[in-house]
């Protein structure tokens, strides 16, 4: 049990067919991620065999299988709208956020005009225009702002983003991390990877000596403690790499699948 790793591009196309020979020898194989079941990569959607996914940084449980949540937690209410509220004295400008509701992504119309910035990088604005819902006034919309899974932000100010993080990683009803460089990742307080893989683990009855897991980044890090075998990948940060049993290759040069050939 473990985390595909989210790799486009080169390298994938070995990582896919070493995860497909896992499957078909009865390995369970689950993607971990942060996103929505609906953005995660093409690659990943297409393999068949999963049963179960942790997405939204464990605030969904997934059964692959029937298409349904089967673990659902949402962030206590009032709290998005709080966390918006104040990003917004911080900073008019200069960020995007995205809301996760039933496993549907949400972002404010505006964004949807700033996409053809030259500035912004190729990946991220390919993420934002698939399976995203424009709609008016984000920040007001509490219909949608109370039932939300996941609070994603990022900001074109990386202080900005860690500032931001320090002050929210004290209250006591959210749990707060981070994928990638400028972005802040809110779910409820005890909400993340590795709360999704326990729920999987009692589900499954797989013990913990059973599991390994492959990340990259720091939401990766509570997974890294549910399962024995912790594998860093090569151009994860300092901080994932400190925390792992083992670092394996980059994303580009087939980490995931020389590890996992190696080791299973």
């Amino acid at each position: 049990m473990g985390n595909s790793v989210e790799q486009t591009g080169k390298g994938f196309k070995k990582t896919v067919e070493v995860l497909n020979r896992l499957i078909q020898k009865g390995h369970h194989i689950v993607p971990a991620s942060g996103r929505a079941f609906t953005l995660l990569p093409n690659e990943v959607l297409k393999l068949e065999g999963i049963q179960y996914a942790v997405v939204e940084n464990g605030a969904i449980v997934w059964d692959w299988k029937n298409q349904c949540a089967i673990e659902k937690e949402p962030i206590p209410k009032g709290m998005v709208k709080a966390t918006l509220e104040d990003i917004e004295k911080q900073a008019s400008t200069g960020y995007c956020a995205e809301i996760i509701v039933n496993g549907k992504v949400y972002a404010d119309m505006e964004t949807q005009k700033e996409l053809d910035r030259p500035d912004l990088a190729e990946n991220y604005v390919e993420y934002m225009k698939r399976n995203h819902i424009f709609i008016e006034n984000l920040s007001a919309s509490t219909d949608l702002l109370d039932v939300a899974e996941k609070l994603n932000i990022y900001f074109d100010d990386v202080e900005l983003s860690e500032n931001v993080r320090a002050k929210w990683r004290t209250e006591s009803q959210l749990n707060t991390t981070t994928s990638i460089s400028g972005n802040v990742e809110f779910t409820a307080a005890g909400i993340d990877k590795g709360h999704g893989i326990k729920i999987l683990q009692q589900r499954l009855g797989i013990p913990k000596e059973h599991c390994i897991s492959i990340g990259d980044d720091e939401n990766d890090l509570e997974m890294f403690e549910q399962v024995h075998m912790a594998v860093a990948m090569g151009n994860a940060k300092e901080i994932v790499k400190q925390a792992a049993n083992e670092i394996t290759l980059d994303c580009d040069k087939d980490g995931a699948a020389v590890f996992l050939e190696k080791y299973c």
